[in-house]
């Protein structure tokens, strides 16, 4: 289990590290353009799997644009796929009526809609971990700050990344006090959990505390301080960057280009 918490503090310090070819582009406009990606890849309609498959290239582009590996940006993505499973389940057996057919099997609106929910659900979180890995945590909130969002939220975002270092490092140490004191044994019982986590939880508030007091101490007035720090202004390949990538998609939403090629290709 310490393993697994070590590994687990190594991701979240991670996702604060920016990528080494990122400062190009403001993040702001990275931002801009990831939710213009969202707002198109989401509604595009439930039946038109064939042209959702194609805003996979957006991450692919993103991440191969700052140096960050394709695959491992994948593999986090699937942690999505039982929640998105279960919400698209229903469409299954609710949604029956047939859309085509590949031989003998028939394939329902049913069908596509949960492979549908799926896909967007990988799509949106790889987009966002692109966004993340390019940028950084901090960077990203400062610039949600900048673009208008309110200080009370950005700074809670902040607080919370924060916070589960201590909920985590919290976790971390009363694995160790067990493991010391459990003669090598994995298992846990069951009637040691409520105890964990009453342990856990008092612990970690404890910290919290002592940490708000000290915050308090040195002039904290509810803005995280580094969402103060000055960035560089927005530059004309900010405004070509969003521009570029707003007409693709819309483009994409609007033309069905994969459709579009099927039939040209169907007509050779």
């Amino acid at each position: 289990m310490s393993n697994r918490l070590q590994h687990l503090l190594a991701q979240l310090s991670a996702l604060n590290r920016a990528a080494p070819d990122s400062p190009t582009i403001d993040p702001r406009a990275r931002i801009v353009a990831t939710v213009v990606y969202l707002i198109v890849m989401l509604s595009v309609p439930i039946v038109r799997l064939s042209e959702l498959l194609l805003y996979a290239l957006f991450p692919i582009i993103c991440a191969a644009d700052v140096r960050i590996k394709y695959r491992p940006i994948l593999r986090q993505s699937l942690v999505i796929v039982p929640f998105a499973a279960l919400v698209g389940l229903f469409n299954i057996f609710y949604e029956r009526e047939a859309v085509f057919t590949i031989g003998s099997v028939v394939i329902t609106r049913g069908w596509l809609g949960f492979c549908s929910i799926i896909v967007r659900a990988m799509l949106s979180v790889q987009a966002l971990l692109v966004l993340v890995r390019t940028e950084g945590y901090d960077a990203i909130c400062n610039s949600l700050q900048r673009l208008g969002v309110p200080a009370a939220l950005t700074t809670q975002m902040a607080m919370l990344y924060r916070y589960m270092f201590v909920l985590i490092e919290q976790l971390l140490s009363l694995s160790r006090a067990r493991s010391a004191r459990s003669f090598g044994r994995r298992a846990m019982p069951v009637s040691d959990w409520g105890a964990i986590v009453g342990q856990l939880t008092v612990r970690t508030f404890d910290r919290a505390e002592r940490i708000s007091q000290a915050m308090l101490s040195r002039g904290f007035d509810g803005r995280m301080p580094a969402l103060h720090a000055s960035a560089r202004g927005w530059q004309w390949r900010d405004t070509i960057y969003v521009a570029a990538w707003s007409a693709s998609l819309v483009a994409c939403r609007v033309l069905y280009p994969v459709e579009r090629f099927a039939r040209f290709f169907n007509s050779l």
